[in-house]
Parts: structure tokens; sequence; C-alpha cells
């Protein structure tokens, strides 16, 4: 049973810490890990469920695995959005990305224009892995008019990054700690009526949260591979 530790105020939402179950065997770590051969497969044979071209707001977003962790264990890249008072996102974590223009002509053109923008990452064609099912964005807790897709990628190494200013840093994360059950945490998010989301804590120090809109794309990334997460 997960048990309440202590929370954290951040502005108009609070973290509160939870432990699931411990780690226990090496065995049933080791049924956590995702291989990038794995990856490849079940995208292979995944088709996403998207939302019907609409008048909606559009934007896109990147997954990007890198197997410079390995092959056995691959990470995923986030960034931490830079303190704005203008940002009612501010310095949260999220994937790369951003709005479609009128200068993105196909799917997924916004996302490698963005991750490209924010932190210097050229996406090519050829590190496409797949897609994820579309979601619609929300604001104070109810459905926005905004559909997000998710693109997903992989890459063999990442270079040297540069973020810019929308971006105050860069972290990867291995797909094993994501799912790590003593990271699991929930956001209590005053904004939508004080309703809690649950969320994955960046590390076993680090306070830092996955939630929201991140965090449901992680909900569908991990079914894919029999990993559920707590609804959010």
């Amino acid at each position: 049973m997960a048990i309440p530790d202590y929370r954290l105020h951040r502005g108009n939402y609070r973290i509160r810490r939870q432990r699931g179950q411990l780690w226990g065997s090496a065995r049933w770590r080791n049924s956590l890990v995702i291989p990038v051969s794995e990856v490849l497969d079940r995208f292979q044979e995944y088709h996403p469920d998207l939302e019907p071209p609409s008048s909606s707001l559009q934007a896109e977003v990147a997954l990007v695995l890198n197997r410079d962790t390995g092959e056995h264990d691959p990470s995923i890249l986030f960034i931490q959005r830079a303190a704005s008072p203008d940002d009612p996102w501010s310095g949260q974590m999220a994937f790369p990305g951003g709005r479609r223009e009128p200068s993105d002509l196909e799917a997924g053109d916004a996302a490698c224009r963005e991750t490209w923008e924010e932190i210097g990452l050229k996406l090519r064609p050829t590190d496409s892995v797949g897609r994820l099912g579309d979601l619609r964005g929300r604001h104070g807790g109810r459905s926005a008019d905004l559909v997000i897709s998710c693109f997903v990628y992989l890459v063999d190494t990442t270079p040297t990054l540069r973020p810019n200013h929308e971006v105050s840093e860069v972290v990867q994360i291995p797909l094993s700690r994501l799912l790590d059950p003593n990271l699991r945490t929930s956001v209590q998010y005053e904004a939508a009526g004080g309703t809690r989301f649950p969320g994955i804590f960046l590390s076993k120090g680090d306070e830092r949260v996955i939630w929201g809109l991140t965090y449901r794309f992680l909900i569908r990334f991990f079914s894919l591979f029999g990993h559920p997460l707590p609804p959010g």
C-alpha cells in the first residue's frame, strides 16, 4: 500500500511522495527492463488511435529514446521548462515540442523542429520509431481545444545539447527507473479544484516530478509493453 511520506508546495500544485513496493529480487527488477529490440518490434505492429482532423489547435512532442545508455535499458529524454511568470507550466518536466506552424507540412515536422530549436538535437527520418495515440490537452483539469501528438524516436547517442531560453535543463532517465514503484507520487493541482494526479519522481534524491500530459503519454508508451502505470 502506498503511504504518504511528505508534501512539497510548488505554487499552484502540491507534491505528495508515495512509497510503493520496494524493489524485490533481481529477477523482478529485470522484468521491468525494456530492450531496444522490443521497442522496435512492438512499434512495427502498433496502430495508434489518432484524433480526426478538426479545427482544434494542434501540437506535437518528441519522445526521444537514447540507446547510448545501453541496448538493454535505453533512456528517455526530458526537458525542464525554464522558469517564467508567463508560463503556467513553468519549471515542469516535459518532452520537447510545441504547436504546429503553417510551415510544418508533414506529421512529426513540428516535433522535430521544436526539438532542434529547444535543445539543439537534430532528429532524422531514420530515427523515427513510431507514434503514440493522440491526447487532448487539459486546462484546469478540463479538456481543452488542443490535440497533442507524440512521435517516438530512437537515437544512438546525443551530442552536446544546447538548450535555448525555454529550457533550463535536459535529463535522460532509463526506462527501468521510470517504472520503479518507489518513485511513484501524486500531484494535487489547485487550478483543478485540488484534484490529485499521479506522477513519477526523477530519482530517489530528485524531487522534480513528471506528471500531467507527459505522464499521460508515458502511460500509453509503457502499456505497449505490459507495464501499466496508475491512470492519469
